[in-house]
Formats: structure tokens, C-alpha cells, sequence
């Protein structure tokens, strides 16, 4: 590894121009040329730390990723710098716990400026073993002078070893204005305890790229007691600050959104007690990244926030990695954006993009060569100077063996190579862009995670627990909070349902309609019946957590999971179904639904399979808290502009306007028989939560009845109630907590986990009465075997029925250990015939051989045409893991053309085959990723070898 010179040069982007703009002056101390004019001293005391370059065994510098938060450099500690000038007393004020062998990180100092903050881990000295020490937090307090592990059992001390210590890896703390802590962890309080309410092991789920234990946000009181999990994601939740301006008192931080779609660092705010999270900016944001956060060159993600003196949010754009730790300082317009070019809604004339490069370095976020050098951290003073601390490591080069300025003309010599930064630290003037060194670089050192310790004059606003006023004590007591969708219509503002042709359609589901052209006609019960309404139910999932198979708690118990275990589709894991509700005529839901668990919720056509892509944000509630959605913000083909994604503030007005001054037409309140009271503005949903006997909460089983339509005083007739039930279907999959026996109540620990071999296999085996001829008789013990086997009756081989085989057989030599039934459902296969001896063979086809591509048949020596044998025909898979509606396997058991891209053949009808509650079942499960197992714990895993 080359390591950079002990020297500073500063390279300004456009230097001809910034020459011309700007006037030059030397500071005397470092020998640097700093451009631009003294941007002065900072008075207050500096923190940061130092710590040597991290290689490999090979010496080859190892590259820090944003998805890895626990990374470990040895050798790191904290330096306490008395002020900016050169005079300064510096201190290490960890070395007496690290021993030169630990690392920190993380520094956020308090808001008057009395202590500070960091995350600490020392050295492993037997790093074969499974005890490897943790990431705890740490304070010192300037007053005292003290050091103290904030968690220990002795807090006077500086060791960490017991009480709290060492349960979970604690980093990146921050001070709430009154004092307690908010933090990331792998402690998984509440994540963890749910385990064992579900009958599980306890143990720390990893996050969904199954690398890392995820880190979620976590409350503690400043004396390291009352821990809190407040936030519940999949994947991890970082880098948490309090805002002071817009939104004070909330916490900002980094969440990696980790699921199918969408995936990224975006920035998201919380409230202490775990409330009212929702996302601030930065969904559709990320291809911003490759000069001055303006270009579509390069995949940014948004880390290290922090809030300027003037609201702006300033973060370090770079790559997950690939750029020794380094990016471009960005600052973003969050009051008024919610993506780089799309501002709030009630701004919507802004144009300027939201996001704007702090400095006028040329600075590359890229994994490429930075001409303006890698800022590693940036610290906002609130001095009401507008300047910054920055770690900023200038460009150099390899260039016939010498270290260079990334200039001209070593730039075009041959075999040019980035050499390792080599940061320092600066203050920086964004009034006029000038700055100058307050720490100079050392060889083989990087400086990281500045901050100035000072005493703010405007601190956040208080947020105290369950404050919000939609908190409700009756349903913090069930452990359950509710959801409000004003309309699952509802895109942003925009309706993508579409009236015409006597059809509503909405986006991939179109029914007939009579006298219904809007959707208040959709609403309303005395024009449109419930078969006319596209959207009838929401589903509510979960992910399933996964183990680590190297967790020592869980020792021979933690699976080891391959990749046969999943569905179709690898990254949709595994999940669970959580249950079902209503929508109400008008597109509204109101249902209470479990607390501390992260959520999705799909959108369900009258046969539950769903209707548009998945939801692939996870959410959640508090116990006692209602969260609100105006609708489902799904970025639909129809809207060629991203909407926001649950933003409050930034949304457009619902589409949905309530309950009129004259009430709801036509509808009775079954309670009673009597018209609901008024209530203006409320939705179908939200009138029919407040005044039934008992708050509507999720289902496991789908039930529908028509609570809307007046059959008292009109002709009007209801529409007919119908259910899809587990209890009828042979196998079913729910669990007991799940309410489905007579008289039973749904419970918020109930979880729906359907598994191939255990709950779909057995449907294709069933004995059914089905009429195959056609002659009014139903035929006595037919089987979905019956016909799509590899043998009849009479054990003589046979090509299955559509060439699909469901018997419990496996293919050899494909070194797959899934049954046969589920490998044909899902990947194409080689069309089969009979051979001359009554074998099942491929069926082959000769094509000409053109080795050699010069598009001329190849011949043998002889002169002989040469031909290879192919498959002759390909047979598409039936079932697909995009759900049902993308299933052909649900066109032919329905008879009806749905969205799998195929021509539906009725040769031989299977309508009326399997039962609707059968159907729904698949349906289900295809619409989650039609996953081979939902349960790494299910002990069938191991006799599949899949586990």
C-alpha cells in the first residue's frame, strides 16, 4: 500500500476561476496555501478521532462499507482539542481504556456543551473465540474531566463489565434535550422478546443482505437504565441527531431501506417515544452523486446527518463503499423537498434542486478518482458564523512511482493510481469558501467523526412519552396500536383509477360498472355494489427474523439456511401474514394492528391476491398509537413523477374528503339500525372504528359484510357476505393465537406461516369431487395427481397433464433437494414426450453446429453436416413468486385472464377444481414470494437438507 506524503495541497476545482475570485493567503504554521480569506478561529473545544489506516493481512487498505456499522480499526481514540488554534492543548482521553488497541467512534457532544458522547470497543485478544468484545457508549464530561461507561453497573468507572455493558453493540449516541440517549444497537430489546412471544429462541436477527446483526434505534436514561427499542426495521438504522428547526425534537437518522424495491440510504425522522416514524427525504434521490450532487452519474447514499444553523440537513453522499471512507459534503433543502427535484406539495412550484454541494471543491462521490479530494466528516457550527469542521483529505496519485497532485501532467501518465487519503482536519468558511488547517494530516493516520463541543443557544423542543394525541392507554394495555388509510386510492394526491368502457380499473384490476364514473360514485352504496369495487381487502405481513447459524446463543439450534429454503425469488426472505381487514367503500382502513413489529400492507382484489407491486417499506406503531396514511404511495406507471412516500407534511391533500355535513348516504350503523352521527370529514373506516361496540382489529381469515347499505329505508338489497377461512382447508397454516376457533379473538402475537411441503403439497394430493366429463356426476376421489404425474393409475408412464408433474418426486441430478411438484411450478421446463420404449424422455430437435460463430455449418471430416439436439419446446413455469395475479396457475383454476402474460387455454377447464378458501390459501402465499419454507426453525428443514 502507498501511503500519502506528510505534506497539504489544496486543489481547488476551476482553479484558473477560483484564482480570480478569491484572494490567497499562507498560514505560516503548516505551510499549506489556503485560498480565499482567514475564516478565523473557533474558540470552542474540538473532538475527533485518530486512528491509523486499517489494512489487510496483504497491506492492502480495507475499504470501510456504510451496510457494515461495527466496523473495527484498531488503534483508534479520541483527541479533545482546547480550541482551532495552533497553540491548543490537545488530550487523548480514551488511551487509558483502549491501551492504544481499541477503536471509537461517533462523537456527538450534548447541547450545552458539557459532555460528550462516543462509541467505544477495545482490542479482541482471542479473536478464534465467540467472545469478541462490543460497541459500548461512553461519556465525558468536560467539567470533571471523567471518563465513564455509561451502562456499567459502577458508572463512576471507565470499564465496562456488567449491569447493561456488553449486551449488544451500542453505537452512534445522541443527547435528547433532556438528557437521555438515543442510539443504535444490535440489542434488539423489544425485537428479541417478541421472538420468545412467538414460541421462537430468542436470539438477534440479521439484516436482510443476512450479513450483520441489524442495528435498530434504542432510548436510554443518561444513566444508562430504562432501554427502549423505538424503531423496527429489517435492515439497519443508523447515525441518529436531534432536529431543532423543522420537525424539532425529533430525531433524524439514516435508515437502509433494504427490501426488493427502493433500496437505500434514506433519511427518516422518529419520535423518541417510537411514534409518528415516517420518512423525511431522499427516496428517489440517489443517482445524484458523481460531481457537486448534481449529475446522474453515480448511486449516492445519504450518511452522517446533521442539522445546520439554518434548518438545512448536511450529510456525507458517497457509496456504500469504494471510496476510503469518503464522499462529498451535500446539503439538503429538507423543509421543502422530499426528493432532489420534487419539493413538498404545497410548494410545488420550486425548482432549484433540493440537494447542493457545501464546498467548491470538485469532489466526487464516486468510486472513481476525486480531482477535489474525499471529505471523510463534516461538523455545522452554530456559532452563527456558517462554517464547518471538515475532514478533508486532498487528491493524489501514484504516477511513475512517485506521489503527485492529481494535475496535470500527471494525470495522463500511464498506470495512474489513486494512493490512500491521508485526511486532515480544516475549518471551512461557507460564506466565501475559504479555509484553513486546524490538524494536519500524519502519514498513515485518518481523522474522522469532528465535532465542536459548544454551548447552543436554540435547543429541540421536548418530546415526552405517549404524548401523541392519537394515544390510546386501552390499546397500549393489547400491546396494539391501529393504522388509517384515508384511501388506499389515493397516490400522492393523484387517483389512478380509471373510469371508462363501464369499467373502474385500478392499476391492474378492471371491473364492470353501471352508472359509476367517479369515485364518490364508487363510494357511495346506493349506486355501486361491493363486486363493482376493485380494491376489497388490505393484507398485513411481516418479515420472518433469520439467524445467524454462527450465533453463539443459539448454538446447534441456529439453522443453517440455504438458498433452496427461499422462494423464486431470493430477496423477498421469508415471511408471515399478519392478517386481514376491509376496505370500506370509500378506499378508507381502520384496523388496530400489532405494535413493534415492522409492517407492509398490500392491496387485495375480492379473491385476496394482490393487486399492484408490493409494498416494500416497512412501518410500524407503538402500542396506543393510530398512524395515519393518506394512501398507499405507490410509485405506479401512471405517475411518471415519484410521490411521496408517508410524509405528512409534504403530502398532497386525501383524495378521500370524509364523511359530508349530511352524513354518509344511505347507510345504517349496524350496531343499532340508526344512521352513524355526523362526524365531518371522517372516512367510511374511521366512522365505522370510533362507533363500533368493539374497535374493528385485523383477521386472520377474510370476512366481508356489507355495513354500508340502507335495506331499512330503501329497496336497496345487501350485498352477499362471504369469508375465505383457514378452518376449511385440510392443512391450515395459522396458529392458535390467531383467533380462528369458534368464538376466539384475534391476538396480537398471531402469525400466519404457510410452508410448501407442509400446507401447499397436500392440496395437489386431496381427494375432491370435480365433474372431469362433464355429465353432471361429480367424479368420486379425484386428485390434482390424478392427471399431472408421471405415471396413470396403472403405474404406466405417461406425460403429465400440461407437462406439469405435482407428485412428491425428485429430480435427479439437478442438485436441487426441493421436491419436483414445486420445481415445475416455478422454473420452465423442457417439454417431455414418450419415447419408443414408454420412457419419459426430453423431447430433442436437431439445430445446426456453428462452433466456431462464422455462420456456416459446421461438417466432420468426412464432409458430414453436424448437427446438436436440443430441447424442442420450453414449458413456462405456472406459478410465479411476483404473486397471484402474475400466476397462470390462478387464470386456469379461475378460468379468467389475470396479468401472467400468457394466453389462457380452456381446453380442459379447472374452474371450480379447488375450493375459494383453497385459493386464497395459494393466492397468499404467491402474493408473499411463494417462499419453501417461512419458518428457519421448522424441523422438516433438516430432512430436506436444506437447513
Amino acid at each position: 500500500m502507498i501511503l500519502k506524503n506528510h505534506h497539504q495541497i489544496l486543489l481547488i476545482s476551476s482553479l484558473v476561476t477560483a484564482i480570480g475570485l478569491l484572494t490567497a493567503c499562507t498560514d505560516s504554521t503548516t505551510g499549506s496555501k489556503i485560498t480565499g480569506a482567514d475564516p478565523g478561529v473557533l474558540e470552542a473545544p474540538i473532538a475527533y478521532v485518530k486512528r491509523p489506516i486499517p489494512v489487510d493481512e496483504d497491506g492492502d487498505e480495507i475499504q470501510s462499507d456504510l451496510r457494515e456499522p461495527l466496523f473495527f480499526g484498531e488503534g483508534g481514540d479520541v483527541y479533545l482539542r482546547s480550541n482551532s488554534t495552533v497553540t491548543a492543548t490537545v488530550t487523548n482521553i480514551t488511551r487509558s481504556v483502549t491501551g492504544g488497541q481499541g477503536d471509537v467512534k461517533d462523537l456527538k457532544p450534548n447541547f450545552d456543551g458539557t459532555k460528550l458522547a462516543f462509541s467505544l470497543r477495545l482490542f479482541d485478544p482471542n479473536p478464534n473465540d465467540d467472545d469478541t468484545p462490543k460497541w459500548n457508549i461512553y461519556e465525558y464530561d468536560l467539567t470533571e474531566n471523567t471518563l465513564r461507561c455509561v451502562m456499567d453497573s459502577i458508572p463512576t468507572t471507565p470499564v465496562c463489565d456488567g449491569f447493561e455493558a456488553e449486551k449488544g453493540d451500542d453505537i452512534a449516541p445522541a443527547y435528547l434535550p433532556d438528557g437521555r440517549i438515543v442510539f443504535s444497537s444490535n440489542r434488539q430489546t423489544t425485537s428479541g422478546q417478541l421472538q420468545t412471544d412467538l414460541n421462537k429462541p430468542r436470539f438477534k436477527a440479521l439484516d436482510e443482505d443476512e450479513d450483520e446483526w441489524a442495528m435498530y434505534l434504542h432510548v436510554m436514561d443518561d444513566d444508562g437504565t430504562n432501554i427502549k427499542q423505538i424503531s423496527y426495521n429489517q435492515s439497519h438504522d443508523l447515525d441518529p441527531t436531534i432536529l431543532t428547526n423543522h420537525h424539532s425534537g425529533q430525531i433524524l437518522f439514516t435508515r437502509w431501506d433494504n427490501a426488493a424495491r427502493d433500496k437505500g440510504m434514506h433519511l427518516y425522522t422518529i419520535n423518541p417515544d417510537g411514534t409518528e416514524q415516517q420518512i423525511l427525504y431522499g427516496l428517489h434521490s440517489h443517482n445524484t452523486g458523481k460531481n457537486n450532487a448534481g449529475s446522474n452519474d453515480a448511486t449516492i447514499q445519504f450518511s452522517q446527518p446533521e442539522e445546520m444553523e439554518d434548518g438545512r440537513i448536511m450529510v456525507i453522499a458517497r457509496p456504500y463503499s469504494g471510496t476510503y471512507g469518503g464522499g462529498s459534503i451535500v446539503l439538503i433543502d429538507t423543509e421543502d423537498y422530499v426528493n432532489n427535484n420534487q419539493p413538498v406539495y404545497s410548494l410545488s412550484g420550486l425548482t432549484d434542486p433540493a440537494q447542493t454541494t457545501a464546498t467548491i471543491n470538485n469532489v466526487s462521490s464516486a468510486n472513481e478518482l476525486s480531482l477535489g479530494g474525499r471529505y471523510s466528516a463534516a461538523w455545522p457550527l452554530w456559532d452563527g458564523t456558517n462554517r464547518v469542521l471538515v475532514s478533508l483529505s486532498t487528491c493524489e496519485i501514484l504516477a511513475d512511482g512517485i506521489n503527485r497532485p492529481c494535475v496535470e501532467p500527471y494525470l495522463s501518465a500511464a498506470d495512474v493510481q489513486e494512493v490512500s487519503p491521508a485526511y486532515a482536519i480544516w475549518l471551512y468558511d461557507l460564506n466565501n469558501n475559504a479555509q484553513k488547517v486546524v490538524v494536519q494530516a500524519e502519514q498513515g493516520m485518518v481523522f474522522t467523526d469532528i465535532v465542536a463541543i459548544q454551548s447552543r443557544t436554540t435547543t429541540p423542543d421536548y418530546f415526552y412519552d405517549n404524548s401523541s394525541t392519537t394515544y390510546s392507554a386501552s390499546m397500549a394495555t393489547e400491546e396494539v396500536g391501529a393504522i388509517h388509510i384515508k384511501s388506499v386510492y389515493d397516490f400522492g394526491g393523484g387517483n389512478p383509477t380509471i373510469f371508462s368502457n363501464n369499467e373502474a380499473c385500478f392499476l391492474n384490476v378492471c371491473e364492470s360498472v353501471n352508472n359509476v364514473s367517479t369515485l364518490s360514485d364508487l363510494a357511495d352504496p346506493a349506486i355501486a355494489t361491493a363486486d363493482q369495487r376493485p380494491a376489497r381487502f388490505v393484507r398485513f405481513v411481516t418479515a420472518v427474523a433469520l439467524p445467524d447459524e454462527d450465533d453463539p446463543d443459539l448454538g446447534d439450534a441456529a439453522p443453517e439456511l440455504e438458498r433452496e429454503a427461499f422462494g423464486p425469488q431470493r430477496n423477498q426472505s421469508m415471511r408471515e401474514i399478519i392478517g386481514y381487514a376491509p376496505v370500506e367503500p370509500d378506499g378508507s382502513v381502520k384496523v388496530k394492528i400489532p405494535a413493534n413489529t415492522p409492517l407492509a400492507v398490500s392491496v387485495l382484489d375480492k379473491m385476496g391476491r394482490r393487486i399492484g407491486p408490493r409494498h416494500q417499506n416497512w412501518f410500524h406503531v407503538r402500542p396506543g398509537e393510530t398512524l395515519e396514511c393518506t394512501g398507499c404511495h405507490t410509485n405506479n406507471t401512471q405517475n411518471s413523477t415519484p410521490v411521496p412516500h408517508h410524509r405528512s407534511d409534504g403530502e398532497a391533500p386525501s383524495i378521500n374528503a370524509g364523511m359530508p355535513a349530511t352524513g354518509f348516504p344511505n347507510t345504517l350503523n349496524p350496531a343499532d339500525s340508526m344512521p352513524y352521527p355526523i362526524d365531518f370529514g371522517k372516512t367510511m373506516a374511521e366512522t365505522r372504528f370510533d362507533n363500533a361496540a368493539d374497535e374493528p382489529e385485523i383477521n386472520a381469515d377474510i370476512e366481508f359484510e356489507d355495513y354500508w347499505t340502507d335495506t331499512v329505508n330503501t329497496s336497496l338489497v345487501a350485498n352477499a357476505s362471504f369469508d375465505y377461512k383457514y378452518a376449511n382447508v385440510s392443512v391450515s397454516p395459522a396458529s392458535s393465537a390467531c383467533g380462528l376457533n369458534p368464538g376466539g379473538n384475534w391476538d396480537y402475537k398471531c402469525r400466519i406461516l404457510i410452508n410448501y411441503k407442509e400446507h401447499i403439497y397436500p392440496l395437489w394430493a386431496k381427494s375432491r369431487a370435480v365433474d372431469l366429463d362433464n355429465d353432471g356426476i361429480d367424479d368420486v376421489d379425484y386428485q390434482c395427481t390424478g392427471c399431472h404425474a408421471r405415471t396413470d393409475a396403472m403405474d404406466v408412464p405417461m406425460v403429465p397433464a400440461g407437462e406439469l408433474n405435482l407428485t412428491d418426486v425428485y429430480d435427479i441430478g439437478d442438485n436441487d433437494p426441493r421436491v419436483k411438484s414445486y420445481l415445475e411450478l416455478f422454473f420452465a421446463d423442457d417439454g417431455q414426450i414418450l419415447d419408443m420404449d414408454g420412457n419419459l424422455v426430453t423431447e430433442l430437435t436437431q439445430v445446426p453446429r456453428d462452433d466456431d460463430n462464422d455462420g456456416i455449418q459446421d461438417e466432420d471430416a468426412d464432409g458430414n453436416l453436424l448437427f446438436d439436439d436440443v430441447p424442442a419446446r420450453t414449458i413456462p413455469a405456472s406459478m410465479s413468486g411476483n404473486g397471484a395475479r402474475a400466476s397462470y396457475f390462478m387464470e386456469k383454476m379461475t378460468g379468467t385472464e389475470l396479468n401472467a402474460g400468457r394466453t389462457l387455454d380452456n381446453t380442459t377447464p379447472h374452474a371450480g377444481f379447488m375450493s375459494d378458501d383453497e385459493l386464497k390459501m395459494i393466492s397468499e402465499w404467491l402474493d408473499i414470494g411463494a417462499q419453501y419454507y417461512n419458518n428457519p426453525f421448522d424441523p422438516e428443514c433438516d430432512l430436506d437438507g436444506l437447513c
